[in-house]
């Protein structure tokens, strides 16, 4: 016997019903829902009709979702999956209201894991109770963009450009241990950990000489200008000495 569902008009086997007086209560298994049949009313019973072949089934294809990791919520259909970059930017931008405190069981002067019932951090000598945290913190100008930054923490040109203000300010190190304070909070950061390689890498350029792809054209000159000059300097020196040797 064959039912048709008056609710989703859809013709299926009479498997699940019940009786419930002198009507017989059928439950449609597509869309759960209950058709009461009455004797001498018109139900929607169909009975010994040949099975109907069915429509073929075509795939649902859904577009796949966008990814925003922007601090502030962009257009209503993009759809923001739970990544180790989205949860970074939300655990910096809650922590802007206390950006510089330091975590419980840490050194207040490098972040490191402090030990247990030590007065001083095995890791760079400090005493903890003669420590003053100001004096590990960045320059004002530093300490406003991070705060700013804290707010932004996906926006990867604001990251450069304050590495860059500290390289300036040779304030790298200072900057260094506020991206190991964000570590400290979230070690899956990607925004820290990618800084603290480029804080590296910039501490290992030699000071007072500026990076290549930061130069413009005229300071290029001026350095090669000054290299070729020593060159001749240096190259004038040993031309004497050997002259003075063979007088």
């Amino acid at each position: 016997m064959k039912v048709l569902c008056p609710h989703c008009e859809r013709l299926l086997e009479l498997e699940q019903f019940r009786l419930d007086g002198s009507s017989l209560i059928v439950t449609c298994a597509k869309c759960g829902q209950e058709t009461r049949v009455t004797p001498g009313a018109a139900a929607p019973v169909v009975a010994m009709t040949p099975n109907p072949i069915p429509a073929p089934q075509v795939p649902e294809v859904r577009a796949p979702p966008r990814v925003s990791l922007a601090s502030v919520s962009g257009a209503s259909n993009v759809v923001v999956l739970r990544t180790a970059s989205h949860d970074a930017v939300a655990r910096a931008a809650a922590a802007a209201e206390s950006p510089f405190a330091i975590p419980e069981g840490l050194c207040p002067k490098c972040v490191a894991r402090k030990r247990e019932g030590s007065v001083e951090c095995p890791h760079c000598g400090v005493r903890f109770e003669i420590f003053e945290e100001a004096t590990a913190l960045p320059p004002k100008l530093l300490r406003d963009e991070w705060v700013a930054l804290l707010q932004d923490w996906g926006n990867d040109s604001k990251h450069q450009q304050l590495r860059r203000k500290a390289q300036q300010l040779d304030a790298l190190a200072t900057v260094g241990r506020l991206y190991r304070l964000r570590q400290a909070n979230f070690p899956e950061d990607p925004f820290a950990a990618e800084a603290l390689t480029d804080i590296l890498r910039l501490a290992a350029v030699p000071m007072g000489i500026p990076r290549s792809d930061e130069l413009g054209a005229d300071q290029r000159r001026k350095v090669i200008t000054i290299a070729v000059g020593v060159m001749a300097l240096f190259l004038l020196v040993i031309l004497i000495s050997v002259l003075m040797k063979k007088d």
